[in-house]
């Protein structure tokens, strides 16, 4: 069984929204909202899901895999939701997987707005792409988000397996930074997506402070498929996830940030342990 070794990273961003004190309290909501789908096998299966009215959809993950399902797009609908599409290929049983949107909302006057950044990348074959996503001034990462097959259609059938995967996708306090790796012979695109966070306020409020907390886990992940699961310090929620796979013998089956922590299912397909680095994005409001 794997296990939690130790924090490399903890550090903190203040996005203020006004200089006067604020007159309410103001509260972070982190409701998490699940839904599960059927994958049939040899066929690529598309859905939506949404956050309740007033809520944003600060990031979307994978809480529970599909068994030998890959995970190829999770990508921002609006700022309320996330689509998902997943390919079970036609070596593998149908399977079910359930996926988490991360739904955010402050009480007491202040508002968390989201802001999108994104680009476009070509893999070349054999190759791994790395890049980063800077956040407009005065916001933060939340969430990221991947499609490994950008243009297709939701729903497809016939899978075979994709060529493209996603080694690595991080934060730091003002920028979002990924790895895309292709496996085929010939050249793939991806586009690579991040929610940044940042207030705004309503009357009568005058002040809102967002502080983010980035801290990065290093996992010993033993032969097999195992669950990690860390927590936000207490008053926090959080906001997404990361994770960095060094080695070619360790998969990220799903990743999610849930209340107030952060889970992630990782397959070690090699004899020996690997480690394997899993990052948590967590926010407060003062």
């Amino acid at each position: 069984m794997g296990r939690w070794v130790i924090a490399l990273v903890a550090a903190g961003v203040v996005l203020v929204a006004a200089t006067a004190r604020a007159q309410t309290d103001q509260v972070v909501l982190a409701p998490t909202v699940f839904a599960s789908h059927n994958l049939p096998s040899d066929r690529i299966t598309g859905f939506t899901v949404s956050c309740p009215a007033g809520y944003a959809a600060a990031s979307g993950g994978v809480s529970s895999p599909g068994t030998g399902a890959t995970l190829l797009s999770v990508r921002p609908i609006g700022t309320s939701g996330f689509t998902f599409r997943f390919g079970n290929p036609v070596t593998n049983d149908a399977t079910r997987v359930t996926v988490a949107v991360a739904c955010r909302k402050i009480t007491g006057g202040a508002v968390l707005k989201l802001k999108r950044v994104k680009t476009r990348v070509v893999v070349r074959p054999g190759m791994q792409k790395s890049g980063t996503l800077v956040c407009p001034p005065n916001s933060t990462p939340a969430g990221a988000a991947v499609d490994l097959t950008p243009g297709q259609a939701k729903s497809v059938d016939s899978f075979s397996g994709g060529s493209l995967s996603l080694r690595a996708t991080t934060a730091t306090l003002k920028a979002f930074q990924f790895r895309v790796a292709n496996t085929g012979e010939r050249g793939h695109s991806a586009v690579v997506e991040g929610n940044c966070a940042t207030v705004g306020l309503m009357s009568p409020v005058e002040h809102a402070k967002l502080s983010t907390k980035i801290t990065t886990y290093t996992n010993l992940v033993a032969p097999g498929r195992h669950h990690f699961r860390h927590r936000c310090p207490s008053g926090w929620i959080s906001l997404g996830t990361g994770y960095v796979l060094t080695s070619a013998s360790v998969r990220l089956e799903g990743t999610a940030a849930i209340g107030a922590a952060g889970q992630a299912w990782l397959r070690n397909t090699g004899a020996a342990p690997l480690t394997a680095r899993v990052q948590l994005i967590c926010s407060r409001v003062d």
